[in-house]
């Protein structure tokens, strides 16, 4: 609940028993009662609130290390298929495949990767279409 709506449920509910206690005589007590219950309460939502904060605050931060983390894995790994020395045409093709792509460019880098696997000397110009499709 809004720690207003609860603030104001207990002076509400305080209201009532100092009335019920200026009933019987005892306005001291309820009154100082009811000082107490809305201390605890605002203490309880301040603590819940804190809570919250640091639960949102932690998940953020991890979520965001495991996007980096992954990121730069990524980019470790398709930096070193992109390696014209150790171009493999199966793995690239892959890479390209697992990519975010459209279709059609898919397609058109496969079908250059594959025509590199076939020819030698059009290996580098393809890496440099693939860097380029992939912004990197």
């Amino acid at each position: 609940m809004n720690r207003n709506i609860i603030i104001a449920i207990v002076v509400i509910l305080a209201g009532i028993g100092i009335y019920y206690k200026m009933q019987s005589g005892k306005v001291a007590d309820v009154a100082a009662t009811a000082t107490t219950a809305a201390k605890d309460t605002t203490a309880a939502a301040t603590t819940a609130a804190t809570t919250a904060t640091t639960a949102a605050t932690t998940a953020a931060t991890t979520a965001t290390t495991a996007a980096t983390t992954a990121a730069t894995t990524a980019m470790a790994g398709a930096a070193a298929l992109l390696d014209p020395a150790k171009f493999d045409p199966a793995k690239v093709t892959a890479m390209i495949a697992a990519s975010s792509l459209d279709d059609a460019t898919k397609k058109t880098l496969t079908d250059a990767v594959a025509g590199a696997g076939a020819d030698a000397t059009k290996v580098a110009a393809v890496i440099a279409q693939i860097k380029t499709a992939l912004k990197m």
